[in-house]
C-alpha cells in the first residue's frame, strides 16, 4: 500500500494537511505483470473514490526490462499522479463532478431552489464544452480555452463569467475535499464585462403603455404593468403579493417573492434583507387595488370562504399565483401587439430612470427598488439620463454672481480694458532673472 503525499500551501498547516491526506487517500497495487510487447508491464492500482467511497481500479502501462524496474516505475507513477493533483486518479469527469457538487449544494440547504436551478443551467454550459474532460486533466489552459470557445460562439462576457464563477466555486470545493491540490480557476480571468445599456421606455411610450394597461384592468396583466411602472417591483415580487400586503394607508409591503425551482414556482423570502420593503402607491393604483380587494372579499364571503389570496392570482382560499413565466410571455405578446421593445424587467428600469430624472434623491430610489446599497443604484442608473446632465448646467451657472449669457462685449470682466496685460522688455526680464539668481531662487 502506497500512501498519498500531497504538497501543502503553508508551513503552518502542512503537517496537519499531509496527515489528513495520507490517512484518507492510499493506493493498493492489485497486480503487476508483463503484457503484450516485450518489456511492457501492466500495473493495476486501486483506491477509494473520495466522491462516492467506491473502490476504483485504474490500469497503467510502463516500459521496464525487469520486475524490479517495473516496481520502481510503479512507485514513480503513483507519486506523479498525486503531484498532478488532478482527481487523484479517480477518473471522474467534469460532468460527473459538477452533478455531485450541485447535489451537495442543494442538500446542504445553503442555496435557494431557484439559485440551484440557475446553477444547473450554468453547469450545462460548462459541460457542453469540457464535460467529458477528466477532472484530473483540467488545467489553466483548459479553463481559458473553454471561455475563449464560448466567446467565439457568440456568448456575451456576462454569460461566460457566470458559469466561470460557478466552476471556480466547484473547484474550490474540490480542493477542500482533497480531490485537487490547486484550483486552476484561481489563475484565470473571465472576459471583461461590458456594461449593458439600460433599456427604459421614453415618456411617450410609458404613457401609452400605462393607458393600455389601465384599459385592460382588472385583468392581471394590466395591473402587473401598472404596479411595475409605478413601484419598480420585480416580476417575482409582483406575482407574490397577497391582499394582506395592501395597507389601508395607501402602501404595499413586499414581504415575499416567487422563486423558480425544480418543481416549479414556490414562495420565498425576498432577494435580500433590503428587498423587504414598504412602497407608497399612486392614488390611482391604490383605488384600483382597493376595488379589486373589495370584489374578491365579497365573492369569497358569498360562499362562506376566507383566506388571503394572491392579488393577481386566483381568488380562492387555496389561491394560485399568477405564474411569473406566464406573465413574461403575456407581456411579450402585449409588447409585440402594441409596438413596444422591452421586457417586463425593463419596466423596473423605466421606473428608476424616470424617478432619477425627475429629481428624486438616489437613496429614496434605492429604497423603492430594494437595493442593498445606494452605490448599487448609482452603478446601474448613473448614466441613464443624458438630459439630466445637460439640465445640471443651469445649476453650475447659478453658483456664480454673474450672467453667463452676456456676450464678451457686454461682459465687464471681458475685453482689453477689463484686465490689462503685463508687458516687459528684454532688459527688464534679464535684470529680474539676475536678481533671482543672486538671491538663490534659481539654481
Amino acid at each position: 500500500m502506497v500512501a498519498a503525499m500531497v504538497a501543502t500551501e503553508s508551513p503552518s498547516s502542512s503537517e496537519e494537511r499531509k496527515a489528513k491526506t495520507m490517512a484518507e487517500l492510499s493506493y493498493t497495487t492489485r497486480s503487476i505483470r508483463k503484457r503484450g510487447a516485450k518489456d511492457t508491464w501492466e500495473i493495476t492500482l486501486s483506491h477509494k473514490n473520495p466522491l462516492t467511497g467506491e473502490t476504483v481500479r485504474t490500469y497503467h502501462k510502463v516500459e521496464a526490462k525487469t520486475r524490479r524496474q517495473a516496481e520502481r516505475k510503479r512507485d514513480e507513477l503513483i507519486l506523479d499522479l498525486e503531484r498532478k493533483g488532478g482527481a487523484l486518479a479517480t477518473g471522474v469527469t467534469v460532468r460527473e463532478f459538477m452533478d455531485r457538487f450541485l447535489d451537495y449544494k442543494e442538500e446542504s440547504g445553503t442555496i435557494e431552489p431557484s439559485t440551484a436551478r440557475g446553477y444547473r443551467s450554468e453547469a450545462k454550459l460548462i459541460c457542453r464544452y469540457i464535460g467529458a474532460e477528466k477532472l484530473a486533466s483540467v488545467t489553466i489552459a483548459t479553463v481559458n480555452g473553454w471561455m475563449a470557445a464560448m466567446t467565439k460562439d457568440g456568448y456575451a462576457p456576462k454569460s461566460v463569467a457566470k458559469p466561470f464563477r460557478l466552476l471556480k466555486q466547484a473547484m474550490k470545493w474540490a480542493v477542500a475535499q482533497d480531490l485537487l491540490t490547486k484550483n486552476p480557476c484561481d489563475f484565470c480571468k473571465p472576459p471583461k464585462r461590458v456594461k449593458t445599456p439600460i433599456n427604459a421606455l421614453c415618456r411617450e411610450d410609458r404613457t401609452r403603455m400605462m393607458k393600455l394597461a389601465r384599459a385592460a384592468q382588472p385583468q392581471p396583466l394590466g395591473m402587473a404593468i401598472e404596479l411595475a411602472l409605478t413601484t419598480g417591483m420585480r416580476r417575482g415580487e409582483v406575482c407574490a403579493l397577497r391582499w394582506s400586503d395592501l395597507g389601508d394607508d395607501g402602501t404595499v409591503t413586499v414581504s415575499h417573492a416567487l422563486g423558480n425551482g425544480r418543481g416549479g414556482f414556490y414562495e420565498k423570502e425576498p432577494k435580500t434583507s433590503s428587498s423587504a420593503r414598504t412602497i407608497p402607491l399612486t392614488a390611482h393604483t391604490f383605488r384600483a387595488l382597493k376595488a379589486m380587494r373589495a370584489e374578491s372579499r365579497s365573492k369569497m364571503a358569498e360562499f362562506g370562504l376566507a383566506g388571503d389570496p394572491y392579488i393577481l392570482g386566483t381568488q380562492e382560499p387555496e389561491s394560485r399565483p399568477y405564474n411569473p413565466t406566464m406573465l413574461g410571455k403575456e407581456f411579450a405578446a402585449f409588447c409585440k401587439m402594441n409596438g413596444f421593445d422591452c421586457t417586463f424587467h425593463d419596466l423596473r428600469h423605466t421606473f428608476a430612470t424616470m424617478m432619477i430624472a425627475g429629481g428624486t434623491d438616489v437613496r429614496t430610489v434605492a429604497s423603492y427598488l430594494g437595493h442593498a446599497s445606494v452605490s448599487m443604484t448609482l452603478n446601474i442608473y448613473a448614466d441613464v439620463d443624458p438630459d439630466a446632465k445637460k439640465a445640471a448646467v443651469s445649476k453650475v451657472q447659478g453658483c456664480f454672481d454673474m450672467d453667463f449669457d452676456l456676450d464678451d462685449e457686454d461682459d465687464p470682466f471681458a475685453g482689453p480694458e477689463a484686465a490689462p496685460a503685463l508687458t516687459f522688455t528684454v532688459e527688464q526680464l534679464e535684470a529680474m532673472l539676475a536678481q533671482a539668481k543672486a538671491q538663490g531662487a534659481v539654481a
